[in-house]
């Protein structure tokens, strides 16, 4: 089935979820490896390949959004109290803004630093701010600790499936996986 239930997600949602986990995973490896290098022809060629996966990552983000929002979420299980599920809502809403926030804050800090930002060298996309250095220095920053967060979260998002299948034994976790 294409479309979520109520009961579980749907291939589209899965796919969305699966995809952008391993999309992030890897760009914010490759991001890290990035900083290690020295400066040249290679890191620069290098920063452009994450530029353009973190373009990937911020469209397929705008459609997961997409997909979500026309979409019925699953019911939660038996049993969640409000807070509860006003925590897991609150939870996924954070994530949502995480990886939304950590391809923009990149594509800023390079404009704002005085460098395009290409789509796999096919063409670039338009520049919305000015050269800055104290522009580029703040979404830097802001990169550098949405990252930091975004993994925070992906634990903690982890943490709480593995709980509702080890230890609540319930179907949350086969929501996102097999099916309920």
């Amino acid at each position: 089935m294409l479309k979520n239930t109520d009961n579980t997600y749907g291939v589209v949602a899965k796919g969305f979820h699966w995809i952008l986990f391993l999309m992030l995973s890897f760009t914010i490896a490759a991001g890290n490896f990035l900083e290690s290098m020295p400066k040249g022809a290679e890191k620069l060629q290098a920063a452009g390949m994450h530029k353009s996966f973190g373009a990937v990552l911020m469209m397929l983000i705008m459609l997961r959004l997409l997909w979500r929002l026309i979409n019925v979420t699953p019911k939660l299980p038996n049993g969640t109290t409000p807070v509860q599920a006003l925590l897991a809502k609150g939870m996924h809403w954070a994530l949502y803004a995480l990886m939304f926030a950590q391809p923009l804050s990149g594509m800023l800090m390079s404009q704002a630093a005085g460098y395009p930002v290409s789509f796999f060298a096919l063409f670039e996309f338009p520049v919305f701010l000015d050269k800055s250095q104290g522009l580029a220095e703040f979404f830097r920053a802001m990169h550098g600790t949405v990252w930091i967060l975004l993994v925070v979260a992906v634990i903690g998002h982890v943490g709480a499936a593995l709980h509702h299948h080890f230890i609540k034994k319930d179907n949350v976790l086969k929501q996102m996986t097999v099916g309920a």
